[in-house]
C-alpha cells in the first residue's frame, strides 16, 4: 500500500463524498422519512426499509442485517474491493488525486492501465469498422451477440500483423517495450525476426479488474488451426494476476452484493449470455482454475454460490474443487446441472430465462451433486468398498466447513442419499484430520499503511464476534447486536423503555446475552445510574468481546428522538419476524395435521408483519405476545 494515501486524504474523501448520492448511484432508492434518509438495504432482501443514512456523520446502518459503515466501506461491500481499492475508486469522484510516491512501479503500472484502456477501445473499433473483422462480426451475429452487448463488454477484433500494432503504438504515444510488457506483442529478438502480435486475427474479450480497469484480453480463434489454441489469453503482467481476476466481476459485484449470491460458470460467453438474460450475478475464472483469492473476493459480497460448470469429467471435477474452496469460507454451494450437456450459453439460446431460473431454484447441494456423480462412476451392484470410497470423499468435502450446522445438515443428506446411518458418518467425519484454522492475533498496526490497517480491522471484527475463537457460547445474531448498539447509542430515549416492556418480551431474543443486556439497559434508565459498569465486570472473556463490539459501534447509530422511535419500531417488527421464523423452523416435519396448521399460521403472521403498516403490525404483535 502506498504511503501517499494519508489519513488526512482518507478523511477528505469521506468529507467530500455525499453518502446518500453515492448510495443512490448504485441503484438504491433513497427516500426521506421525516428528518432521516431510509432505503431498503442493498445487502439483504427486505420489503420494509430498515437501512438508515446519517448524512451529518457520514455513516449508514441497517437495523435489519446489522451492516454499517462509511462511504469507503459501502463501496468495498458493493464492489468487493479492498480498503485501498475503494479509496482509489472514490478519489476521482471527489476531485482528489492519489499519489503513489513509495511504489517504484507506480509509473509503469499507470502507463499499462492507460495502454490497455486505449487498446481495448481500438480493438472494439476494429470489430465495428474494419473489413478484416467481417468474420468476427458474422460469428457474433450467429451467437446473437449484438452491438449493444459488444459495447457493454467491450468485445473487439485484433488485426493481424506487427506493423499495425507498431503504427498504433506510435500514434498513441506508447512504445513497443510497453506493448510487450502488457503481454500484447513479442518484439523481434534477432535479425530477420519481425516479432508477432499475440492476438492477431482473433475475436477479443476484454478482461477487467474489480475496479473496471482493462488488465488483460482473451482472444478466440475464428478460423480453426491446430497450430494454435482455440483461446489465447494474456500472460501475467504487472497489472494482471490470473488468480485475482474474475471475468464479469466488475459488472456483477453490485448485483451480487444485493442478492448475496453469485453464479459461477466457465466461459466468457456463458457470463455474457447470463447477463443478457437477466442473471447479472454471473462471473467466471479467467484462464485458470478457481483460486482461494477468487473465493475471498466473492465472500466479500456474497453469502452463497450457484455453480454452472460443464457436465463432463473435467467440469465435474472443477465443480467439486470450486465448492471446496467456497466451503472453507463457510459459503453454502448449490449446483445446477444443465440438461443434455448444455452450457449456460447454449441453454439460454434455446430456452427462456424462466427455465434456467427454475433449475436454479431446484439446484442440488454440493453434497448431493458429489454423491450422485461419484456413484455414477462406480460399477453396480455397489460394494461396501465403493460406498466407503464415495462417502470418504464426500466427508472430506464436508469437513472443510467450520459451521457445525452446515456439517450436520450435510451428514444427514449424505446418509439419506447413500442409505447409511448418520451416527456412522458422524463418527467417520470426526476421524478426518482438519487443517488447523488460523487464530486471531492482534498485530501492531502502522497507521500510515492503510492496507495493513484494514486487515487489522477485519481481524478485530472476527475477534469481537467470537469467530475462530472456539467460543463456548454462540455470539448474538447480527440483528440483536444491532439492537444493542442502537440502545447504547440512545440511552436517553426513555420513550423506548416502556415500548420494550410492551412489545419485546425476553422470549423474543435468541441469545441470553441480549436478554441480560436489555435488562441492564432498562435498569440504567430506571435508576439513572451506571449499571453497565457492574454488568461489564461480570462478563466472561467472550462476552466482553461482544460488549466491546457494542460500545465500538454505538456511536454510529445515535438518532434524534423521532428517528429513534422510528428505528425502534423497525427493530420490533424484524425481531418478531426472526422469532416466528425460529418457532416455525423448529417444528417437526412428520405430517401431523395440527403441526401443519400451526406452521401455516406462523408463516401467515410472518408475512403480515412484513407488509402491515406500523399500527397494524403493533396490534398483531400484542396479539402474539398474549397468545
Amino acid at each position: 500500500m502506498s504511503q501517499g494515501i494519508t489519513e488526512a486524504t482518507i478523511e477528505e474523501i469521506k468529507l467530500r463524498t455525499d453518502l446518500a448520492e453515492l448510495i443512490s448511484s448504485y441503484g438504491v432508492d433513497v427516500r426521506h422519512a421525516g428528518s432521516s434518509l431510509k432505503a431498503c438495504c442493498p445487502f439483504h432482501n427486505e420489503k420494509t426499509p430498515s437501512f438508515h443514512i446519517n448524512q451529518s456523520k457520514g455513516f449508514y446502518h441497517c437495523f435489519g442485517c446489522g451492516e454499517s459503515g462509511d462511504a469507503i466501506k459501502f463501496v468495498q461491500k458493493m464492489e468487493g474491493l479492498s480498503f485501498v481499492e475503494a479509496v482509489k475508486k472514490l478519489a476521482p469522484r471527489c476531485g482528489i488525486e492519489i499519489t503513489e510516491r513509495s511504489d517504484p512501479d507506480a509509473g509503469r503500472r499507470k502507463r499499462l492501465y492507460a495502454l490497455m484502456a486505449e487498446l481495448a477501445q481500438f480493438y472494439h473499433r476494429c470489430l465495428l469498422k474494419t473489413k478484416e473483422a467481417a468474420l468476427a462480426r458474422d460469428y457474433l451475429a450467429k451467437r446473437n451477440l449484438g452491438e449493444e452487448v459488444q459495447k457493454e463488454f467491450l468485445i473487439g477484433y485484433a488485426p493481424n500483423g506487427m506493423a499495425t500494432m507498431s503504427k498504433w503504438a506510435e500514434k498513441y504515444g506508447f512504445t513497443l517495450e510497453e506493448l510487450e510488457a502488457a503481454g500484447v506483442i513479442k518484439r523481434p529478438e534477432r535479425a530477420g525476426d519481425n516479432g508477432y502480435h499475440r492476438f492477431g486475427a482473433r475475436l477479443m474479450f476484454t478482461i477487467c479488474d474489480r475496479q473496471g480497469r482493462t488488465v488483460a484480453f482473451s482472444g478466440r480463434q475464428l478460423i480453426e488451426s491446430k497450430r494454435s489454441g482455440k483461446y489465447v489469453n494474456s500472460p501475467e503482467t504487472l497489472i494482471f494476476k490470473k488468480a485475482n481476476v474474475l471475468f464479469g466481476f466488475d459488472k456483477a459485484s453490485g448485483f451480487i452484493a444485493k442478492k448475496r449470491e453469485v453464479i459461477l460458470c466457465e466461459g466468457q460467453i456463458d457470463v455474457i449470455r447470463l447477463h443478457m438474460s437477466g442473471f447479472k450475478t454471473a462471473v467466471a475464472s479467467q484462464g485458470t482454475a478457481f483460486t482461494v483469492e477468487h473465493a475471498k473476493q466473492i465472500k466479500r459480497v456474497a453469502d452463497s454460490a450457484v455453480l454452472m460448470y460443464d457436465d463432463d469429467k473435467a467440469g465435474r471435477k472443477a465443480t467439486v474443487a470450486t465448492a471446496q474452496k467456497l466451503l472453507e469460507l463457510d459459503m453454502p454451494v448449490k449446483v445446477v446441472s444443465l440438461p443434455g450437456g448444455a452450457d449456460p450459453d447454449s441453454f439460454l439460446s434455446q430456452n427462456k430465462p424462466e427455465a434456467l431460473q427454475a433449475l436454479i431454484d431446484g439446484a442440488e447441494s454440493i453434497v448431493s451433486f458429489q454423491c450422485r456423480t461419484a456413484m455414477a462412476e462406480e460399477t453396480a451392484p455397489f460394494s461396501v468398498a465403493s460406498i466407503s470410497r464415495v462417502s470418504n470423499e464426500i466427508l472430506k468435502t464436508i469437513s472443510l466447513s467450520s459451521s457445525a450446522i452446515l456439517r450436520a445438515a450435510f451428514v444427514d443428506e449424505t446418509a439419506r442419499i447413500l442409505s447409511l446411518p448418520v451416527a456412522a458418518l458422524s463418527e467417520e467425519l470426526q476421524k478426518i484430520k482438519l487443517e488447523p484454522r488460523k487464530e486471531y492475533v492482534q498485530e501492531p498496526i502502522d497507521e500510515d499503511v492503510w492496507e495493513e490497517a484494514f486487515d487489522g480491522e477485519e481481524a478485530e471484527d472476527r475477534f469481537l464476534s467470537g469467530e475462530g475463537m472456539n467460543a463456548r457460547i454462540a455470539p448474538p445474531p447480527e440483528r440483536e447486536f444491532a439492537l444493542m448498539e442502537f440502545l447504547m447509542a440512545n440511552e436517553r430515549a426513555t420513550e423506548i423503555e416502556s415500548a420494550i416492556a410492551e412489545l419485546l418480551p425476553e422470549f423474543v431474543f435468541e441469545n441470553d446475552f441480549t436478554k441480560r443486556f436489555v435488562r441492564v439497559w432498562r435498569d440504567e434508565i430506571a435508576n439513572s445510574g451506571d449499571m453497565f459498569a457492574d454488568f461489564a465486570a461480570s462478563l466472561s472473556d467472550f462476552e466482553k468481546g461482544w460488549f466491546d463490539r457494542t460500545l465500538l459501534n454505538a456511536g454510529r447509530v445515535e438518532a434524534s428522538s423521532l428517528e429513534a422511535v422510528d428505528i425502534f419500531n423497525d427493530f420490533v417488527r424484524l425481531l418478531w419476524v426472526d422469532y416466528l421464523k425460529r418457532a416455525r423452523d423448529a417444528m417437526p416435519f412428520e405430517g401431523n395435521p395440527d403441526d401443519d396448521v400451526k406452521r401455516m399460521r406462523l408463516s401467515m403472521n410472518i408475512k403480515h408483519l412484513m407488509h402491515l403498516d406500523w399500527e397494524g403490525a403493533r396490534r398483531l404483535i400484542l396479539e402474539l405476545k398474549g397468545a
